[in-house]
């Protein structure tokens, strides 16, 4: 009989390099479910809570801990175990006063960073794509899925804040010379840079962008470049 879709499993030994957990401690990983992150770029809230934040010791307490209402991806509560939690996503739990935004560290592995709760408000999104639609506006697509209306001032590479968990967008961030980004993936993930000067694509080779941080000036994929302005003293 013929095979559809994916497996429902996953080995740890095999998880996305997102995913900060031992990989040699047990060999079955709970495997994320569809939804507004990329299986590659994206981890199960059930993992968050027992592996990384600890607030559970087994799947079973996971369970019961998201069944009662506790915990709040940007916003929402959330019930599903397998629930896809990625980059910028705002992981909140009342009952014990903690907030977090998903950042990256200097592996290219996801961190959790323990924010105030003003910043729970708030989540950051980049833009990912943009499209026209009637009455002259334009229909932006954002990096986690969610998409938004607004008008020529959005650029690809821009990032939005977005109140949460109403998805109004409240202010704009524009990639350009002089912002603060941290750097998503490659050689330097999980640095925060400025940047210098964007270099337009040539031919087949990716778009790149010049950079300086506190110790260096590096090129790196323009692609790998998140602006996060005012907000880069969260992820030092």
């Amino acid at each position: 009989m013929a095979k559809k879709g994916g497996s429902p499993h996953m080995k740890r030994i095999a998880s996305p390099r997102y995913v900060t957990i031992a990989r040699k401690s047990d060999v079955w990983l709970t495997k994320p479910a569809p939804g507004p992150h990329s299986l590659g770029s994206s981890m199960a809230l059930g993992v968050v809570l027992r592996d990384i934040l600890r607030v559970a010791d087994s799947i079973r307490e996971v369970k019961k801990v998201l069944m009662g209402g506790n915990v709040l991806v940007d916003g929402r509560v959330v019930k599903d175990r397998k629930f896809p939690v990625g980059l910028m996503d705002v992981v909140s739990i009342p009952k014990l006063k903690k907030d977090y935004w998903v950042g990256v560290d200097r592996k290219g592995r996801f961190k959790l960073v323990e924010v105030d709760g003003e910043k729970s408000k708030f989540k950051l999104c980049r833009v990912e794509g943009k499209h026209s639609i009637s009455g002259g506006a334009f229909q932006i697509a954002l990096h986690d899925g969610r998409t938004a209306v607004g008008g020529k001032e959005f650029k690809l590479g821009d990032t939005v804040k977005l109140s949460v968990p109403e998805q109004k967008i409240v202010a704009v961030m524009k990639l350009e010379p002089n912002a603060s980004c941290i750097i998503t993936s490659g050689k330097h993930a999980g640095e925060l840079a400025t940047i210098d000067e964007l270099y337009h694509k040539k031919g087949a080779r990716r778009a790149e962008a010049k950079l300086h941080s506190d110790s260096e000036s590096f090129i790196t994929v323009r692609d790998y470049l998140f602006i996060v302005g005012g907000e880069a003293q969260v992820f030092k």
